[in-house]
């Protein structure tokens, strides 16, 4: 099979292992578009979010009558942080399945602080296309509804997306993403996002000891759902989520040792919706 074909269609055979032109990532923020072998810990922490169940997206509906989230109406999430595990195996170059294992602390202004086990995730990449160096990849992601107790969304989500890459030159690596998130369920809070992004890199992987300077760009906007804004938990008001966008920023860098790199990165909010107005990120990456 040439470049620029797809893969995986009609009769034809398998790609071979060449068939890939883009092997590497560097985005954290942004999924990867290439499937492989990689195992990444990582940590986050978000600070000053005051609409925490905008679209059931990050956590579910609280303080009401019937409403699975928060015991009581809360005004603002002081931060979150959250340890996950994501380990993906490439059954072949093209395809690869992955899970992500999160566990969270919640740190509230209203309601008590909690912690425990987040919604867990699993999926596939399948690699469509790929020219020179370009590709791009369809994503498919489950979002079991898994978490302790107001850590989650408390229902399921699916979420497919269109994943690519382009090689621009020999350092210069463009990623960029299409995700579109569907709960499986909810209150009527719960909504359809979606998501997209793009993120660039410079530098390239060796032997030796390496690093890439990276930035990112990540936006949400909402197409269905509610929000609740609150001064305090008598005094709130529900507002329809309904386009509502979120545009983040984000600087990172990776500074590896062959197939092992470490990811610091910082997030700000551009936007007057936010979920987290300010984001810190920390990984640890292993490519086998």
């Amino acid at each position: 099979m040439s470049p620029g074909q797809l893969m995986g269609t009609g009769g034809s055979s398998p790609p071979p292992s060449d068939a890939i032109s883009v092997t590497d990532s560097f985005v954290s923020f942004n999924d990867s578009a290439v499937p492989r072998n990689v195992f990444i810990l990582r940590f986050d922490a978000g600070y000053n979010m005051t609409e925490p169940s905008r679209a059931e997206y990050f956590l579910a509906k609280g303080g009401l009558p019937n409403s699975p989230g928060l015991p009581q109406i809360e005004t603002r999430i002081n931060s979150f942080q959250e340890l996950s595990s994501y380990a993906e195996y490439a059954l072949v170059p093209w395809f690869s399945v992955f899970v992500n294992a999160p566990y969270v602390w919640l740190n509230p202004d209203v309601n008590g602080n909690a912690h425990g086990a987040g919604d867990m995730q699993y999926g596939l990449k399948l690699c469509t296309w790929t020219s020179g160096g370009f590709i791009a990849t369809i994503q498919l992601k489950l979002y079991q509804d898994s978490a302790s107790p107001y850590l989650g969304t408390d229902h399921w989500s699916f979420e497919p997306g269109l994943l690519a890459a382009y090689q621009i030159t020999d350092k210069f690596l463009l990623e960029g993403q299409v995700r579109y998130w569907i709960p499986l369920g909810g209150t009527d809070f719960a909504g359809d996002v979606l998501e997209y992004g793009l993120g660039l890199s410079y530098g390239k992987r060796q032997a030796g000891f390496w690093f890439t300077p990276v930035a990112e760009c990540v936006g949400w906007t909402c197409l269905g759902g509610k929000t609740m804004l609150a001064s305090s938990p008598t005094n709130y008001v529900i507002e329809d989520a309904r386009n509502q966008t979120i545009v983040n920023g984000y600087l990172g860098i990776r500074l590896g040792y062959g197939s092992f790199d470490v990811f610091a990165g910082y997030g700000r909010c551009f936007t007057g919706d936010a979920w987290a107005r300010d984001n810190v990120r920390l990984e640890v990456r292993f490519i086998y």
